[in-house]
C-alpha cells in the first residue's frame, strides 16, 4: 500500500464515529377541534399605522414631546420657576404655556391617530378578491 492512500485510510478511520443506536420518536400532531380556524397558522392582512393605545398614548407623546428642544428647554425653565432663589415671577403661571402647548400637541396627535384608526378600520372590512387555483 503506498503512504499516502494508507495515511488517507488513517484519517478516515478516525473521523468515523461509533453511532448511536437510533431512538424512536412519537409525533402526535394536535388536531384541536373542528371548531378551531383553518386559517390559524397564517399571518393576519390586516393593516395597523396607528402609533398609539389607550394604555400608550400618554407616555409615548410625552417622550416624543420632550424630543423637541424648545419644549424641553420651557419645562426647564418653568420647573426653575419653583426654585425660589431664581424665580421670576410666579411658578404656576410660568407653567400654564407649556401646559397649554403640550396639551393641545398631544391632542392634535391624538386626532391625528384617531383618524388613521378609522382609516385602517374601512380598509380591513373592505371586500376583496380571493383567486384560488
Amino acid at each position: 500500500m503506498e503512504p499516502a492512500a494508507a495515511a488517507a485510510e488513517t484519517r478516515q478511520q478516525r473521523g468515523r464515529r461509533k453511532k448511536k443506536p437510533k431512538e424512536t420518536r412519537t409525533v402526535r400532531p394536535d388536531t384541536g377541534g373542528l371548531e378551531q380556524n383553518p386559517n390559524r397558522h397564517y399571518a393576519s392582512n390586516r393593516i395597523k399605522t396607528t402609533k398609539y393605545t389607550l394604555l400608550s398614548f400618554l407616555p409615548k407623546n410625552l417622550f416624543e414631546q420632550l424630543h423637541r428642544f424648545a419644549n424641553v428647554y420651557f419645562v426647564f425653565i418653568a420647573l426653575l420657576n419653583f426654585v425660589p432663589l431664581v424665580s421670576a415671577f410666579q411658578p404656576e403661571l410660568a407653567l400654564a404655556p407649556v401646559v397649554f402647548i403640550l396639551s393641545v400637541t398631544a391632542i392634535k396627535d391624538l386626532w391625528e391617530d384617531y383618524r388613521r384608526h378609522r382609516s385602517d378600520t374601512e380598509i380591513n372590512h373592505m371586500d376583496c378578491l380571493v383567486y384560488s387555483r
